[in-house]
């Protein structure tokens, strides 16, 4: 027995032959990005495919909880803003593939991209590959998500007004987005496995002058302790 693909696309888009037509937009990703360039070319008169490996939404999907997304002013689910897009795309004839993209080939014309199944050309790709959070490795941290860890400041922070937080790491990104809790939470630990920041140094007077922010140096976290499938708190070790 062969595996079949999870697709919707034709065989017309699949690249065994030159005299196949090729796809005029191939985009790469199906999260809010990926979506939305395939929702412009689709609009546009342009065949446009969305290529994905899992399912539509990318990050967004697994966010429980959305309070600044403009339009919705009691907050939405982010699956299910996720799936509003996917609907969105697909009636105005957005097609979508379920396969990973394992590479594509920029220097021929149309451009060939290969999956574990097939092989596509497109006169133009979009990658819409998104990004990935850096995890902290720890037990618990996927149970946690959306329940106490979150990878994102500016879009949970919210939900963290007035209360104690943490920020672990020491670059550009852990240094706003401490700044940026200091002013709607009680309290801010900035964890750092180092001794000093490797942030901009515009960035450390902002930290040293703010009241309620707490720096702990060349300390890593450890454990997450869970109370009723919430974070309650973290431990971390000296080093």
């Amino acid at each position: 027995m062969t595996e079949e693909p999870n697709n919707d696309t034709s065989a017309a888009c699949k690249a065994p032959g030159a005299q196949e037509k090729a796809i005029d937009v191939a985009v790469i990703g199906a999260g809010p990005a990926g979506l939305t360039a395939g929702l412009y070319a689709a609009r546009a008169g342009l065949e446009a495919v969305v290529f994905e490996r899992i399912a539509p939404g990318g990050q967004l999907a697994q966010t429980e909880h959305m309070e600044n997304y403009p339009g919705f002013p009691d907050g939405t689910n982010g699956f299910e803003l996720a799936f509003s897009m996917k609907q969105q795309a697909d009636r105005f004839g957005v097609r979508n593939v379920g396969e990973e993209v394992l590479s594509v080939d920029f220097t021929q014309n149309p451009k060939v991209l290969k999956t574990a199944f097939n092989e596509y050309r497109a006169n133009s790709v979009i990658i819409a590959t998104g990004a990935r959070p850096r995890k902290l490795g720890l037990e618990l941290e996927e149970e946690l998500q959306g329940r106490g860890v979150s990878y994102c400041a500016t879009c949970d922070g919210n939900f963290f007004r007035d209360k104690t937080v943490m920020v672990v790491g020491g670059g550009n990104t852990a240094a706003g987005d401490a700044i940026y809790l200091s002013r709607i939470c009680k309290k801010v630990y900035l964890v750092h496995r180092r001794d000093k920041l490797r942030a901009t140094a515009i960035y450390h007077k902002r930290l040293e002058d703010l009241p309620n922010l707490e720096f702990v140096w060349n300390a890593v976290p450890r454990k997450l302790v869970a109370d009723e499938g919430a974070l309650a708190g973290v431990r971390v070790e000296m080093l």
